[in-house]
């Protein structure tokens, strides 16, 4: 477990308090379907993915893409049981969606 000292969580949440989900989850998930195209497989139902405007104005996307920075704030407030905060959600992405686990690192570089 990791203990966060008071300056790091008041960074962590001061970075954090910047961000505009609106604009930043849709665009990071749009590069990660733009620059890895093989991420594309785990979206079959998001509808056309062909190309990058087609990704950058598809609804979907966006909306997953906020859904991905709404599980960050979980994170947030959740910082000292991250573990267990994501429990079900590693099991919904591990076990049944069998999502490979490298591609959570392209959706970290991609923010």
């Amino acid at each position: 477990m990791v203990e966060w000292t008071d300056f790091e969580r008041a960074t962590i949440q001061e970075i954090f308090s910047k961000i505009d989900p609106g604009v930043v989850g849709p665009a990071a998930i749009s590069r990660c379907l733009i620059v890895y195209p093989w991420t594309q497989r785990y979206f079959g139902s998001f509808g056309n993915l062909y190309n990058a405007a087609a990704i950058t104005s598809n609804p979907k996307v966006a909306a997953h893409g906020k859904v991905v920075i709404a599980g960050l704030e979980k994170a947030l407030k959740n910082m000292d049981d991250i573990k267990t905060t994501y429990k079900d959600l590693s099991v919904l992405h591990s076990e049944k969606l069998r999502v490979d686990p490298d591609n959570f690192n392209v959706m970290k570089n991609n923010t």
